[in-house]
C-alpha cells in the first residue's frame, strides 16, 4: 500500500471517532441542560420531523402502489342527485311568488316578443333574406350566335 492511501484511511477514521464523540456530547447535552422550555421546543422539533418522514414514506408507498379499476370507476362514475333535486322543487313548489313580480316578467316578455317580431318583419321588408335572380349581360341570341361561330370553325 501507498503512504497516501494510508493517511487517506487514518484521517476518514479519525473524522468518524471525532463525530462519534461530537454526538455523544450533543446527546449529554440536549438529555441535561437546557431550560423546560427549550426542551419542549427540541421535542417539538423532532415530533415534527417524525412525522415529515412518515409523511414522506406514505407518499412514497402511494406512489408505488397501483389504483385499483373498481376505484378510478367510484371516483369518476356520475352521482345520483335525483333525491336532491326533487328536494329543491318542493321547496320551489312551497314558495308563491306574488302577481305583481308574475305580471311584470310576463309583460317584458310579452314586449320583447313583439320587438322581435317587429324587427323580423323590417328585415323581409328590405329584402336581406330573398335570393337575388342572376341576371346576365348576354342574352340567348347571343349565345346561338357564339356557338355558330365556334361550330363553324372546326
Amino acid at each position: 500500500m501507498s503512504w497516501s492511501l494510508v493517511n487517506r484511511g487514518l484521517d476518514l477514521c479519525e473524522d468518524q471517532q471525532t463525530v462519534s464523540k461530537s454526538r455523544k456530547v450533543d446527546k449529554q447535552v440536549l438529555a441535561g441542560k437546557g431550560s423546560r422550555h427549550q426542551r419542549e421546543k427540541r421535542a417539538a422539533k423532532q415530533r415534527k420531523v417524525a412525522e415529515q418522514r412518515q409523511q414522506q414514506l406514505k407518499s412514497l408507498l402511494g406512489q408505488r402502489q397501483g389504483v385499483s379499476a373498481l376505484e378510478k370507476y367510484h371516483q369518476n362514475a356520475p352521482k345520483d342527485r335525483t333525491l336532491e333535486n326533487i328536494k329543491l322543487l318542493k321547496k320551489i313548489d312551497r314558495k308563491c311568488t306574488p302577481l305583481e313580480y308574475v305580471d311584470k316578467i310576463l309583460n317584458q316578455h310579452s314586449k320583447q316578443l313583439e320587438r322581435r317580431a317587429a324587427a323580423r318583419e323590417a328585415g323581409q321588408g328590405q329584402g336581406k333574406n330573398k335570393p337575388q335572380k342572376e341576371t346576365s349581360v348576354f342574352s340567348d341570341e347571343d349565345f346561338e350566335r357564339m356557338n355558330k361561330e365556334w361550330l363553324k370553325l372546326y
